[in-house]
């Protein structure tokens, strides 16, 4: 075995909670090159990471072109971490000669090395259902870390930003958003959380991308008091944003990718999660790997909105607090 291809082409979060699978698969065949078919956006996440020889963009547009690629590539073995029928298609279509995948869909016909489980359960970590894809390749392996492999140009100029903008020394960043793919508390309760926390003495940075500025300026004026509250309102890349994120002493979140970006880079974050009864949402699949961490969780059968807004900011500053270890 020369050349395997790890496909998951998603989000920031699903691709970092993969980074265990490109680990362990980099440790047990060093030999073999390695390379990830990953979303042109989430794909910078690999950017300097030894496990990975070569990072294929993928656009959902260019089946074509990408079929090209894969011939090309000759590729011993494909691991569909995300499946897709339109890519369990294509590796078959290319010729891929061990094709790995999950046995329990209708287009799993096209993979020949098919692996039985079912991730509706949640019991486990994302991250771990990812290595069981694999199958027999890798065996019992059990993840315990993301990874993300920062330059040190990076990293300084996530210390400069931090110290132009007066954050320093250490200081919380609250990063509202999550583009819909997880509950979350609405904008409102995160500017009362602001408000408790500026009140409390800490240094709150609000982060969000191009997207959700608008959310970040109606949180910035319901605040009357602003000293020590900064918004990052400049333009920057995912990797930028990640050296700010090097520097921050906790980012707080509902379940989107920062948050697992901060794991990655062992920031502590506190978490926000929907009850226990959203079984496709637990914190066991989705929560962060190998930092510090919070995960909190409302209780109750009140409507989404409602419900993530009853954690209240007092237990949240605890729970920070205990977490800072204050």
């Amino acid at each position: 075995m020369e050349k395997i291809l790890v496909s998951r082409t998603d989000g920031i979060g699903d691709l970092l909670l993969t980074t265990p699978l490109i680990h362990e698969l980099k440790i047990k065949y060093p030999s073999v090159r390695l390379t990830v078919l990953a979303s042109k956006y989430a794909g910078e996440l690999l950017l300097n990471n030894p496990d990975v020889d070569n990072v294929i963009g993928y656009d959902k547009n260019g089946p074509k072109a990408l079929l090209a690629v894969l011939k090309a590539e000759k590729f011993d073995t494909v691991i569909a971490v995300y499946p897709r029928p339109e890519l369990a298609w294509l590796f078959f279509e290319a010729g891929i000669p061990q094709r790995y995948g999950t046995g329990s869909r209708l287009y799993s016909l096209f993979y020949n090395r098919p692996v039985w489980m079912s991730r509706k359960k949640s019991g486990i970590s994302e991250a771990d259902y990812n290595i069981m894809t694999a199958g027999r390749l890798l065996g019992r392996v059990q993840a315990v870390k993301e990874y993300y492999y920062m330059t040190a140009d990076e990293r300084q100029k996530g210390a400069e930003y931090a110290e132009q903008k007066g954050l320093k020394p250490d200081f919380i960043i609250i990063h509202p958003g999550s583009k819909g793919s997880a509950w979350n508390l609405s904008w409102k309760a995160y500017g009362r959380l602001a408000v408790e926390l500026l009140a409390n003495g800490y240094r709150v940075l609000l982060t969000g991308g191009n997207a959700e500025k608008d959310m970040l300026l109606r949180i910035g004026d319901s605040i009357e008091k602003k000293d020590g509250l900064f918004v990052m309102d400049e333009e920057l890349t995912m990797r930028e944003f990640a050296g700010i994120i090097s520097q921050a002493s906790v980012l707080i979140s509902g379940s989107t990718g920062p948050m697992h970006i901060a794991a990655a880079l062992g920031v502590r974050t506190l978490s926000f999660f929907p009850p226990d009864r959203i079984a496709a949402m637990k914190p066991a699949r989705w929560a962060p790997l190998g930092n510090k961490k919070v995960i909190l969780q409302p209780e109750g059968n009140l409507p989404k909105r409602l419900v993530m807004d009853s954690i209240s900011p007092g237990l949240i500053l605890s729970k920070l607090k205990e977490l800072i270890g204050e």
